[in-house]
């Protein structure tokens, strides 16, 4: 016997992501084999906003290893354009995948 609030179901919010403190781990998608190869765990890379206004890892060769996709891509991506600047370390290559930390750097 229980009774409705009367209230619908809420999802929770998703938490605002931070420009300063923000940051992610996660795994990289669309990865290029070919250039995960040429890196090891603990290589650095930027991101950046690629010209169809995705969320690229480059590295210094100014070779993408691949893309990031997040919940918080958009904000990030914002923050970019806001001025920031964001790196991606790798925690762990799983050919042909690989999870990275991204931070403000």
């Amino acid at each position: 016997m229980s009774g409705s609030g009367g209230g619908g179901y809420e999802p929770p919010q998703k938490a605002k992501f931070d420009c300063n403190t923000g940051v992610i781990i996660t795994m990289v998608s669309s990865v290029e084999i070919s250039v995960l190869e040429k890196h090891k765990v603990g290589d650095i890379f930027d991101l950046v906003i690629g010209e169809k206004g995705a969320l690229l890892m480059e590295d210094g060769d100014g070779e993408f290893i691949g893309a990031i996709l997040h919940s918080n891509t958009t904000d990030i991506i914002n923050c970019i354009e806001g001025g920031v600047n964001y790196k991606a370390k790798i925690l762990s290559i799983s050919s042909p995948s690989c999870k990275v930390k991204i931070y403000k750097g």
